[in-house]
């Protein structure tokens, strides 16, 4: 006869043939229940009663077997076939939509960005001049890295002596400009060298300045002297005039950041020994066409004489007659802003 439980907690009333009632002890209920749940699942794995798996047929298991298994053939098939077709019609060497005909054309005008070098956190614009050596050396390696990856050109086969009379947009498929870091830091006393470990160790560091990558975009002709004039308080020199050339120039973004951001001296092709004033693109370098060994050109700006323990935020614009300058937010076009903060730490608080 099966137990009847009463109202315990601690024991089950069984009833005997003779009529009499019997008080199970707690661990053979649970014993009692653990065989119970035991033989259910059992039961539910295979049933051979009714011959069953899982609650279902050996027949159904096999058709929802077969089912899937031509199921995920078909899709795998179309996928390949998709990316089959896709492969066949975009071309690797170009996108198949740029310049103003991509989504980067807003109401007719491409924005140009810009990046710079060191950013030790992706998320973060601060850049933190220790002056401890090993603080140091982890605030350089992001513009160490990006020197040795995108800076320097490794195959010579397919390099060719840009200028003005032959500019990048003469320049036959998978060919690039000969133009590395070596030819702005051209000696390891240089200033902005690896030995003087971009500057750091002197407390003068050297932030690399860049456009980003456009495919097909040149600079418009157009006298943007008098602009970068006005941002410098000095005329832009006359063997640097040349209407297509872009300009590099960084000052604080606010009045206060201006009296704290002290001189700086600006190293490029246009001036590799330095120019105190603005930095330079040449126009011959552009446009550029996604090339094996292509290096962007750049612009690296040395901070002399910061102010200590002062953050300052520094913003660099480029100057050419179709980069517009926007600021909105945390969005900038044709200009990037980032913080500096020279310190007598050694090395950031744990």
């Amino acid at each position: 006869m099966p137990p009847k439980t009463d109202s315990s907690d601690e024991v089950e009333v069984v009833h005997t043939n003779d009529g009499n009632q019997e008080k199970l002890p707690l661990k053979d209920r649970l014993k009692n229940t653990t065989i119970k749940l035991f033989e259910s699942g059992r039961v539910f794995i295979y049933n051979k009663a009714d011959d069953t798996f899982f609650g279902n047929s050996s027949s159904f298991w096999i058709k929802t077997a077969i089912y899937y298994f031509f199921f995920y053939v078909c899709l795998g098939l179309f996928y390949s076939g998709m990316v089959a077709v896709f492969g066949a019609i975009i071309s690797r060497e170009e996108p198949r939509y740029w310049y103003h005909n991509s989504e980067m054309n807003d109401g007719g005008v491409v924005y140009i960005g810009m990046g710079f070098r060191p950013q030790p956190t992706i998320d973060d614009t601060l850049i933190t001049i220790y002056n401890g050596s090993q603080a140091q050396n982890d605030t350089v390696s992001s513009l160490r890295n990006y020197r040795i990856q995108y800076l320097t050109q490794y195959d010579p086969t397919n390099l060719q002596e840009c200028s003005p009379t032959e500019p990048a947009s003469n320049l036959q498929a998978s060919r690039s400009c000969q133009f590395s870091w070596n030819d702005i830091v051209v000696s390891d006393n240089h200033p902005c060298s690896e030995n003087n470990l971009y500057g750091w160790t002197a407390g003068q560091p050297c932030i690399l300045i860049k456009l980003n990558k456009i495919y097909g975009w040149v600079p418009a002709t157009g006298d943007v002297s008098a602009a970068v004039a006005n941002a410098t308080g000095h005329a832009v020199l006359p063997i640097d005039l040349r209407e297509n050339n872009i300009y590099i120039t960084c000052n604080g973004k606010e009045t206060s950041d201006q009296q704290s951001i002290g001189s700086m001296k600006y190293y490029s092709l246009l001036n590799p020994l330095g120019s105190d004033y603005y930095g330079g693109l040449p126009y011959y370098f552009y446009p550029y066409m996604n090339s094996k060994e292509h290096v962007e050109p750049f612009v690296l700006v040395q901070f002399k004489n910061l102010t200590m323990e002062k953050k300052i935020d520094v913003q660099c614009r480029a100057w050419a007659p179709n980069i517009q300058q926007l600021s909105e937010g945390t969005t900038s076009r044709g200009m990037v802003t980032f913080t500096l903060l020279r310190t007598a730490q050694t090395g950031p608080k744990t």
